[in-house]
């Protein structure tokens, strides 16, 4: 007979194994770079230790650091190797298992702070504070490689804490190396505070060399595009292949094609099911579907045959009945497909062509179920039933490959109906265009699969369009929520410095009153404009020192008289400061009276202090200091708890539309057409890029804790309707 060649389905070349050596190729790269900078990084070490052991009035303190001083300045090459080699080997391990990973490491190391003692609860806080500078300091290099490891590993873009390469693996390998080249306990966490960005590593280096290895493999290379906020055309992700997501329905589907034995959809492979009675048929069942069987090959080794045909008779009644259904009524249901195989002479089709139609009817039985898609909308998916019966038949990829055009027409068709005005959608430039595209496969298509491609791109150019208008649409929006997010991140700056300062131990009370109420409005100011100006914040930060030292005990007559010189110009700018932000409260006159008092108590005081004495002040303002650290680490930990909403939020994506419920109980829908560099502000629109509003991520995280915002499904509609097709059915 007459026969339409097929082609058969191929498997993912991208397996586990090879997705686990790439990541492995990158260990030696990352431990040479680091190794490359140890040189200089012990340079700024030995000169930061001897600086302590010159400057602290802690006399076990400077012993331990000039000691650390000498051994390292001999024996920098020992040190140089230790370190190379805990960076080797913390990353080797950590690459072999982040394939495996299933909790964010910060969440296994919660720790029970009464089963350690003092110093290792100090230690953690200290790495964690450094890994999170780290972590923010390398921030644009360190979302690139998440979203290039996470597309390695077949994910979403991973978190840092599931990054092999995070700046917290780097630090830890530091610190076990000095631990093991200085045995001495006291010098441990002396080296930890020592160890600020500027003095460490510089992992930008690294990982901006890591960023293009994996560019050079093909990996991400467009990831501006593609991870930095441009629309994108598709709510969902696209992979190669079914395998690459699950290879068990993989090889469900290969069993329905090209198995020795009958399966049915129903039926689980591989699992002991038993053959039934009628004729070594197996019977599966589906909702609102009649029990069907699939006929068996006749023969064969069960791989995949290199050439299978189609009855050409019936390929032309499919064709005929696809020039006609300009003249029939949308289907509703797939029940027209299911009777073709009825229609059909029983000579003429395969097992595989009977397979082909039942699953294709089973995935429409899914699109004309689904809640989100509107019914004109099922109408025209509807109308797509024969020309994608016959892409089917023609090419198996249909059902392996989420990227085959016919599969992703019908999933742009599906996403674009969340888009459409229900009540005007006729009238919608939008709806006439898909009106177009349906007609058009409808009365073009016969064996050209590149048809399909044409249509999507056509469609895909259309919607584009339209972002790009509604994209020019809210500039303003975009404008002001960018001032907003700068003002706020220069609230959080203005806030760290300040706790920076205060964590010392050094600050007295009425003074770190007066810092976090009216100084951090000041260097919010000065961090606000220091693009412009940059001497502002420097002269804000240096006023804020100079206080801070101007209540420090003085130990000497020079020391006193350096303060008296002092005083009028900084109290100068302290009240230009003042003024410039408008404090003319009385707490003003009272600030300035305790400071008047506390200058005159400093300057009357004994002309010197004991050694004694010295050291009593020096030890209480590190004990105060520690616990200020501590607390604030257990304050962190307690403000952050483990949310779900938030985890949702942070990863939602520019296009995704969201349902607000409004006054009165009405629904409006929106998308989110931007998202600020920070995401700290989100802003949404109708399609058309009117009715904007934008919306700090707290209030938006509330929103969907209290159900008044629900994100809408737009993954791909034929991925979920074949997993429902091939689902095993309910155990008896």
């Amino acid at each position: 007979m007459d026969t339409v060649p097929l082609n058969h389905a191929r498997k993912s070349e991208f397996s586990s194994s090879s997705r686990l050596l790439i990541l492995q190729s990158l260990v030696p790269l990352a431990t040479n770079l680091a190794a490359s900078q140890l040189e200089a990084m012990a340079g700024r070490l030995t000169e930061a230790l001897f600086k302590i052991s010159d400057q602290t009035v802690l006399p076990d303190e400077a012993a331990s650091s000039f000691r650390a001083f000498q051994l390292l300045k001999r024996n920098g090459t020992t040190f140089y190797r230790l370190v190379a080699g805990q960076i080797n080997s913390a990353l080797t391990k950590e690459v072999s298992v982040v394939n495996t990973r299933k909790k964010s490491t910060a969440e296994q190391e919660k720790q029970d702070f009464s089963l350690v003692t003092f110093e290792e609860m100090e230690s953690k806080v200290l790495s964690r504070n450094l890994s999170q500078a780290l972590e923010v300091g390398n921030a644009e290099q360190l979302v690139a490689l998440n979203a290039r490891i996470g597309h390695v590993l077949r994910r979403t873009p991973v978190s840092v804490t599931q990054n092999p390469f995070r700046p917290e693996i780097f630090v830890k390998a530091v610190h076990r190396a000095w631990v093991e080249f200085e045995p001495e306990t006291g010098t441990h966490q002396l080296v930890l505070r020592l160890l600020q960005p500027e003095l460490f590593l510089q992992l930008g280096t690294i990982y901006h060399e890591l960023n293009a290895a994996l560019v050079a493999r093909g990996i991400l290379p467009e990831i501006a595009e593609t991870h930095r906020g441009k629309p994108r055309s598709h709510g969902w992700t696209r992979t190669e292949d079914i395998g690459a997501r699950d290879p068990y329905l993989e090889n469900k589907l290969r069993s329905i094609f090209f198995a020795t034995a009958p399966q049915s959809f129903g039926a689980n492979p591989g699992r002991g099911m038993p053959a039934s009675g009628n004729g070594g048929l197996l019977q599966g069942g589906y909702a609102g579907a009649p029990n069907f069987a699939f006929a068996a090959p006749t023969g064969g080794d069960g791989a995949a045959p290199e050439s299978v045909s189609v009855d050409r008779p019936f390929f032309d009644y499919l064709t005929s009945l696809q020039k006609n259904a300009a003249n029939l009524p949308s289907p509703a249901d797939a029940a027209h497909l299911r009777q073709l195989s009825q229609q059909a002479p029983a000579e003429g089709l395969t097992y595989i062509d009977q397979n082909t139609i039942e699953l294709l009817a089973r995935i429409f039985d899914f699109v004309f179920t689904d809640p989100n898609i509107p019914a004109d909308i099922k109408g025209w998916i509807g109308q797509l039933q024969i020309p994608t019966l016959k892409v089917a038949l023609l090419d198996k990829d249909f059902f392996f490959k989420d990227s085959h055009p016919a599969r992703v027409l019908i999933d742009t068709l599906a996403k674009s109906s969340v888009l459409l005005n229900t009540e005007t959608a006729a009238e919608d430039p939008l709806y006439q265009m898909i009106e177009g595209v349906v007609e058009r496969v409808q009365q073009d298509f016969d064996q050209q699969i590149e048809l399909f491609s044409d249509v999507v791109a056509d469609l895909e150019a259309f919607l584009k369009e339209e972002e790009q208008r509604a994209e020019a649409a809210i500039s303003e929006p975009v404008a002001l929520a960018l001032k907003q997010e700068k003002m706020r991140l220069a609230r959080e700056f203005a806030e760290n410095d300040v706790a920076l300062r205060v964590e010392t131990g050094e600050v007295a009370g009425f003074l770190e009153t007066f810092l976090r109420e009216q100084w951090i409005r000041i260097l919010t100011i000065a961090h606000n404009v220091k693009d412009e100006k940059p001497q502002a914040l420097e002269n804000a930060l240096k006023t804020m020192d100079d206080l801070i030292w101007s209540l420090k005990p003085k130990n000497s007559a020079e020391e006193r008289k350096e303060l008296v010189s002092k005083l009028p110009a900084m109290l100068s700018l302290l009240n230009a400061w003042l003024n410039a932000i408008k404090w003319d409260e009385p707490d003003r006159v009272l600030f300035f009276s305790k400071l008047a008092e506390r200058h005159a108590a400093i300057a009357r005081a004994p002309l010197e202090f004991s050694p004694r004495r010295q050291l009593e002040i020096a030890v209480n303002i590190a004990q105060r200091a520690s616990e200020r650290r501590l607390n604030r680490h257990v304050q962190d930990q307690l403000e952050q708890p483990v949310d779900e909403w938030a985890h949702r939020v942070e990863a939602m994506e520019r296009g995704v539309w969201v349902d607000f419920i409004r006054d009165y109980g009405v629904t409006a829908r929106y998308k989110l057409a931007w998202v600020s560099p920070k995401r700290t502000r989100y802003i949404f629109t109708n399609r058309q890029g009117s009715d904007a509003f934008s919306i700090a991520s707290e209030e938006l995280l509330g929103q969907f804790r209290t159900g008044n915002a629900i994100q809408i499904l737009a993954d791909s509609v034929v991925d979920r309707a074949l997993l429902e097709a091939l689902r095993d059915p309910p155990s008896s």
